[in-house]
């Protein structure tokens, strides 16, 4: 079997499922057959204003606010209760440490 010539000649078209990179294609818009600008430039007028953006800005907080699943408050204070515990644990363990230390570097200076 010999090899395949691919080259395309005059007329032919590339069929294939693959999609195309690093290609320039211009759209042309139904029957008119103009091309449409796809990178629409903006203009500085069409950008809403500070407090217009700051106001959809406060709208979006609230509605996602809303949205969040609270916890009971049996359960917060229950596991505030476990952060207040597990923190009077480790006060008393560091002051105990604490205290230690301070006694033996009491007793390494000589100082009464």
């Amino acid at each position: 079997m010999g090899k395949k010539n691919n080259r395309l000649t005059n007329g032919e078209q590339l069929m294939s499922n693959a999609p195309l990179r690093d290609a320039e294609l211009s759209s042309t818009e139904k029957g008119g057959g103009k091309p449409v600008d796809t990178k629409k430039k903006k203009k500085k007028s069409d950008k809403p204003g500070i407090f217009k953006r700051i106001g959809k800005f406060f709208a979006d907080m609230f509605r996602e606010l809303k949205a969040v699943d609270w916890p009971k408050a049996k359960r917060v204070f229950a596991e505030l209760g476990v952060v207040l515990l597990v923190v009077v644990i480790f006060l008393v363990i560091i002051t105990a440490f604490d205290a230690a230390f301070a006694e033996l570097l009491k007793l390494l200076i000589g100082a009464n």
